[in-house]
């Protein structure tokens, strides 16, 4: 499967200290969410190491998602049903941009837990994936 990344800047590294640590997001397009310049990276992935969000615990191993979970549950003060929803990404999410952003993040690292790569959901943009590139840049290639 083919994705696409655009940044503002070349990637040399990725230190996991941006707004989603070591993920970066993809599409099946390239699209540009910056204003000026910005440079446009493919990525070849395999399909079977992506796990859609809504699919995360239906996996046999969900309970390792629970202190995900009670991460979610004291961010939005919710209950589990609910931070569940927010994670698999089937609630509308009533938050700031910020806690919108951190779900995402979420999603992404149960998705690691469950010893995927990345995640696939929805936001503004149709589909996004939040693929883990720690110690992987050299995969990214300018688009």
């Amino acid at each position: 499967m083919q994705l696409f990344h655009t940044s503002p800047a070349e990637i040399t590294s990725i230190n996991g200290l941006g707004l989603f640590g070591s993920f970066l997001c993809f599409s099946e397009n390239v699209y540009v969410m910056t204003a000026g310049e910005h440079v446009a990276y493919r990525l070849e992935i395999d399909e079977d190491d992506i796990i859609e969000a809504g699919q995360l615990f239906y996996h046999d191993d969900a309970e390792k998602l629970d202190g995900l979970v009670a991460r979610v549950m004291d961010m939005l003060d919710c209950d589990e049903g609910e931070a569940i929803e927010q994670i698999e990404q089937r609630a509308d999410f009533c938050g700031d941009a910020d806690d919108s952003w951190e779900i995402q993040h979420i999603s992404a690292q149960a998705a690691r837990l469950l010893g995927y790569r990345g995640v696939s959901m929805q936001d503004e943009q149709g589909t996004v994936y939040m693929i883990d590139m720690m110690g992987r840049e050299n995969e990214l290639e300018r688009a």
